[in-house]
């Protein structure tokens, strides 16, 4: 989608918000100057302030969308010769049972996993803030209460993320026996205590810093992607957009020729469970707009039978990077 763009660079941030700002139609108008503030913020300087990072697995595999219909399933998702597996962990309930807490899911829990890695390549404690309410806005998002509220949202994704097992499985070509497995299993975090959020949910009590796995970290550091900030905040409330976004900052930039993602391959990599391709197609077909308006590099096309892939510029200069790699490594 080049339109939001061209029209930047033609007439510029200023004209296109007081054009967006005569539309009658609420919704619409804020969501075109959302689009117009986003698009914008992406093409301008970016700083090591305006960046974020996912580990370059979880950029090709993602959570799933909804909750899964048990909390004892195990989640997986696969791309090539790389595969993440999700066991749900457990905890004891306040009858004293051990129950599982279920695999983390939607958008909460992309966010949420974003600020842990995006904070953890500078380092491996990361601060959360002092309360709840600090880090759900530091998350962009608004601060409620209650049982539908962001806190309790937030909260139970978290636990969820804290108390899982993550396999990530990898099958790498062995010229002399055939395939080598790597497999490793662990949590991304430890070292973050949940208390039971208050009703109001303004002075949840929460620990203040987390600490991830070593291993992870380590990983994390070597294969680090890095996004634009103000893309994961325009694309906030749309899990299927976050996967799309993360998926493509990965691939288009190590492509050497244009290839065709089928539905049915994106279907394994990203958070959908659609049985028909015909309605993940259209889905994407929806949110893919979106994507890239906040990615302006990004040369994608859509077609019957998936998505056509094109060698792009990554949506971070690799310059940039690799001067604030050597920054905070």
């Amino acid at each position: 989608m080049q339109e939001i763009h061209e029209q930047l660079a033609l007439w510029g941030r200023e004209t296109l918000l007081r054009n967006a700002e005569a539309i009658p139609d609420s919704a619409f108008r804020r969501r075109e100057v959302r689009l117009i503030e986003s698009a914008a913020a992406v093409m301008g300087e970016l700083t090591e302030d305006d960046l974020s990072f996912v580990h370059s697995g979880l950029c090709q595999t993602a959570l799933p969308h909804q909750r899964l219909a048990s909390n004892d399933a195990i989640w997986q998702r696969s791309s090539g010769r790389f595969h993440l597996m999700i066991s749900p962990g457990v905890i004891r309930n306040k009858e004293g049972q051990a129950v599982r807490v279920g695999v983390p899911y939607g958008t909460r829990a992309r966010l949420i996993m974003i600020f842990l890695q995006s904070e953890g390549v500078k380092s491996r404690t990361v601060l959360l803030g002092s309360s709840m309410a600090a880090w759900v806005r530091s998350l962009g998002l608004a601060v409620s209460g209650g049982p539908r509220g962001t806190i309790q949202s937030i909260r139970e994704q978290a636990l969820r993320i804290a108390r899982c097992e993550f396999t990530m499985q990898w099958d790498a070509a062995n010229s002399h026996n055939g395939s080598q497995t790597i497999i490793k299993d662990q949590r991304l975090v430890s070292g973050m205590s949940l208390w039971a959020a208050p009703e109001d949910g303004h002075d949840e009590k929460w620990s203040t810093t987390v600490e991830l796995a070593p291993d992870f970290h380590a990983h994390l550091r070597d294969h680090a992607v890095p996004l634009a900030k103000d893309a994961i905040a325009f694309l906030k409330d749309n899990s299927l957009g976050l996967d799309l976004y993360t998926l493509l900052a990965y691939r288009l930039q190590r492509l050497e020729r244009p290839i065709l993602m089928r539905w049915s391959m994106l279907a394994q990599q990203t958070g959908s469970d659609v049985a028909r391709s015909s309605h993940l197609s259209q889905r994407v077909k929806s949110v893919l707009p979106d994507v890239l308006a906040v990615y302006p590099d990004a040369k994608v096309e859509l077609t019957r039978y998936g998505l056509k892939l094109h060698p792009s510029k990554p949506p971070i200069p690799k310059a940039m990077v690799k001067g604030m790699r050597l920054a905070v490594g």
